[in-house]
């Protein structure tokens, strides 16, 4: 179902993406309040997580989540790192959490090998499902916000790969596929001329090592090296 305007630019805004508009054209009013993490205890320094006001209105959310047959989601968090230009990468993470510092470490190793690491790996920004408080939960409206996230940052920013990291942001962002046909390695064409390549999860790299190897065969074409 295509979205709205409206909505679209409230998943932006919630998203902290700045837009620019003509000057004849009224801008929505949105509001934003990015909240930080102010103490995580032996995990990575403080997170910037991306919160909404108390009972906010969605735009155009009364055309385009009316279906009461939409397939639920439950609640999740997306751990996003963009430690280059050309590169965004995406880690599933349970509600409420944060990257453990062994999960971080080896992210940071990983995009060390295909040379897009500067001096140290950044905080990645934390998005969390359902945005609000309010009553969107269906899976359509999760595959929306992370799709108007991503090609902001392609069009915007320059990102040309997304690292799917887990079953989570894989199955979201590439919704034609089953979760079933999904596989390391699998990589597929975004609008804005960005390719997404699917590996494991960081947890699911730490707890099974042996997929190391199978990852690294796959993100081997986004290396600078020979």
């Amino acid at each position: 179902m295509p979205v709205s305007r409206e909505l679209r630019d409230w998943y932006l805004s919630t998203l902290g993406v700045v837009q620019y508009r003509p000057r004849d054209t009224e801008p929505v009013a949105l509001d934003l309040h990015l909240e930080a993490v102010t103490e995580v205890a032996n995990t990575v320094p403080p997170e910037v997580i991306v919160a909404l006001p108390e009972n906010p209105e969605l735009p155009g959310a009364e055309n385009e989540l009316t279906d009461l047959q939409e397939e639920q989601i439950g609640s999740f968090r997306l751990a996003c790192w963009q430690p280059s230009d050309d590169l965004l990468v995406i880690n599933g993470l349970a509600p409420g959490s944060v990257p453990l510092q062994e999960e971080s470490g080896l992210l940071a190793n990983i995009i060390r090998a295909i040379g897009r690491l500067g001096d140290v790996l950044t905080s990645p920004q934390l998005i969390d499902w359902p945005p609000s408080t309010a009553d969107q939960t269906d899976r359509s409206g999760a595959e929306e916000m992370l799709s108007v996230f991503v090609e902001a940052r392609v069009k915007k920013q320059g990102v040309l790969w997304v690292l799917l990291m887990g079953e989570l942001p894989s199955a979201l962002l590439l919704p034609s596929r089953s979760v079933c046909s999904l596989s390391v390695g699998q990589m597929e064409e975004l609008p804005g001329g960005a390719r997404a390549i699917v590996t494991p999860s960081l947890q699911e790299l730490l707890n099974t090592p042996e997929l190391k190897s199978e990852t690294w065969r796959a993100i081997r074409v986004m290396s600078h090296q020979p």
